[in-house]
C-alpha cells in the first residue's frame, strides 16, 4: 500500500518529458522535410506542454471530486 503512488508519480513524470519531446522531434522531421525552420518544432512542442498541463488539470479535479464523494462539505442541507 506504500507503493501505490509511485507508480502513478513515474507514469506522470515521463507524459511530462516524453509527450513533448515525442511531439518536437516528429515536428523537426517534418521541419527538415518541408524547409520551414523550426516552425513545427515549436508549434508542436508547444502542443505537447500544453496536452499535458490540460490532461493533469482533468486528472486533478477528477481525483478532488472522488475523494470528496460522501464528505460532509458535498451534500446538500434540506
Amino acid at each position: 500500500m506504500w507503493q501505490r503512488g509511485s507508480s502513478d508519480g513515474l507514469s506522470q513524470a515521463l507524459e511530462f518529458v516524453v509527450a513533448p519531446l515525442l511531439l518536437g522531434l516528429l515536428g523537426w522531421y517534418l521541419d527538415s522535410r518541408f524547409g520551414t525552420g523550426s516552425v513545427l518544432t515549436v508549434a508542436l512542442s508547444l502542443f505537447g506542454i500544453i496536452g499535458v498541463g490540460v490532461a493533469q488539470y482533468f486528472r486533478y479535479v477528477q481525483q478532488i471530486e472522488r475523494a470528496n464523494e460522501g464528505k460532509p462539505w458535498t451534500q446538500r442541507r434540506p
